[in-house]
């Protein structure tokens, strides 16, 4: 009896040791990066997108915290935040979540906001450059400032936000569902 329970437990670990290791080699090669996918922006990540997108209004001393009260300077660790006129502070802003890591935007990318709001006959479109001076994170704050927004009672109506690598090609985007809408009706109208 002794015998058999111990080959029993030999041939159980042979067993979960092969299991182990097949399961391993899969994970190897299903997470391998391939370099003939040519990243946009020379990452590993494949599908890179935005996770969500909110927004709202600002006073210009929202935008303040503790450690710029006592330095006088932007408090900027942590975050990345864009404005559109950058020595303003009021405005509507945009918090984008990406879903991917923060070494994976490219410094000098380009983000653009496409915005239809309340106080705007005409959409009317931004473009925000990543300074090559600022380390990125999972969520930027985008900001439209000074008289940019002008009203802070205007709405957004639709939005659509594009990323772009420095040499242009497109890493993800993301619209709001009315701004899908929009679209399709441009589509159809062709």
């Amino acid at each position: 009896m002794k015998t058999f329970t111990s080959a029993l437990l030999i041939l159980t670990g042979i067993c979960l040791l092969s299991a182990c290791s097949g399961n391993a080699e899969n994970q190897e090669i299903e997470g391998s990066a391939d370099s003939s996918n040519g990243s946009v922006i020379g990452l590993d990540y494949e599908n890179p997108s935005i996770s969500y997108c909110k927004m709202r209004y600002l006073k210009a001393d929202e935008t303040r915290t503790i450690p710029e009260i006592f330095t006088g300077e932007e408090y900027t660790y942590g975050q990345l935040t864009l404005r559109s006129q950058p020595n303003k502070r009021a405005g509507m802003y945009f918090f984008v979540m990406m879903d991917w890591g923060p070494d994976d935007i490219s410094l000098a990318s380009k983000i653009e906001l496409s915005v239809d709001s309340s106080d705007s006959p005409k959409v009317r479109t931004f473009t925000f450059v990543v300074p090559e001076t600022h380390s990125v994170l999972r969520e930027i704050r985008l900001g439209l400032t000074g008289s940019d927004w002008k009203d802070p009672k205007a709405r957004v109506n639709a939005w659509k936000i594009r990323i772009l690598s420095p040499s242009g090609k497109l890493v993800c985007q993301k619209q709001s569902w009315l701004w899908s809408l929009r679209d399709n009706s441009h589509k159809n109208s062709n």
